[in-house]
């Protein structure tokens, strides 16, 4: 009985060792937004970095203007070609969005 105790209390401290911190939801804001965003830390560049104003993507060389509209970004380029992403998720470590334009779903996550 006191080996199985053990046990037990070995694979619950083993257990808590192993859970991932909870991510906190934030609310969609201009300055919560601000950060940079990718896929795979490990094996991918970021794919854009939000500022205050503007969204620039490192692989293409370029700055986007922005607008956070409620819990939606919409971007102009230079052809005024406007792209609207419908935020359905914001987190300390990740930004899950709606691109309305294509109807895709985009996981990102948050570079430290």
């Amino acid at each position: 009985m006191k080996n199985l105790v053990i046990v037990l209390f070995s694979i619950l401290i083993l257990c808590s060792f192993n859970q991932q911190k909870e991510e906190k939801e934030l609310k969609i804001t201009t300055s919560n937004l601000i950060g940079t965003f990718g896929g795979d830390e490990e094996t991918e560049n970021a794919y854009f970095g939000i500022y205050e104003d503007s969204i620039y993507y490192p692989d293409l060389n370029i700055w986007v203007k922005y607008e956070l509209i409620s819990d939606t970004i919409l971007t102009t380029d230079r052809e005024n070609y406007i792209e609207k992403l419908l935020i359905l998720k914001l987190t300390t470590d990740s930004l899950v969005v709606n691109n309305l334009n294509y109807d895709v779903k985009i996981h990102l996550n948050r570079r430290k």
